[in-house]
């Protein structure tokens, strides 16, 4: 019977303390739209790069809007690239062709979007030459004036 009761008792007590535990999740985390500011405009430099933007089944008929991408890699070498134009329709992929800084394996994104509020993103994948393709999993509504942070770098 005491081999019963303390069975109960741990038990109970691994139920509680993994009902305490909190997942570790990455978040997207609001950036301030000042980090597109400082980041110089350099758009015709050595590397090209295609960036891909998969707009949800789920999103309205079409949003109208811009996005502003800054993207890199974790030595710093950053890729600035203003007013990325829709439209941005239902179940579909906008791609373009963007020409900047070299980068290593890009590893943190941050996007920021002017336009409609019912746009929702899937989301964004960006292939340069030299590294692997990497891709940034939104799947949410996108807020009309608000950044959104990806950061998957080992500083």
């Amino acid at each position: 019977m005491n081999v019963l009761i303390w069975t109960i008792i741990l038990t109970f007590c691994i139920i509680v303390a993994f009902s305490h535990a909190t997942p570790n999740v990455t978040q997207r985390q609001a950036i301030r739209s000042s980090k597109f500011n400082q980041t110089q405009h350099q758009m015709n430099e050595g590397c090209s790069y295609v960036v891909n933007i998969y707009t949800s089944c789920s999103s309205s008929f079409y949003a109208r809007g811009q996005i502003n991408l800054l993207f890199g890699d974790a030595d710093g070498n950053e890729v600035h690239v203003p007013e990325v134009h829709g439209p941005f329709d239902d179940c579909t992929t906008n791609t373009y062709d963007i020409y900047g800084a070299c980068a290593n394996q890009i590893c943190h994104l941050h996007l920021y979007w002017i336009g409609d509020e019912d746009w929702i993103l899937e989301k964004v994948s960006i292939h340069s030459n030299y590294y692997d393709p990497v891709t940034f999993y939104y799947h949410t509504y996108i807020s009309e004036g608000a950044s959104y942070d990806f950061d998957y770098c080992d500083y």
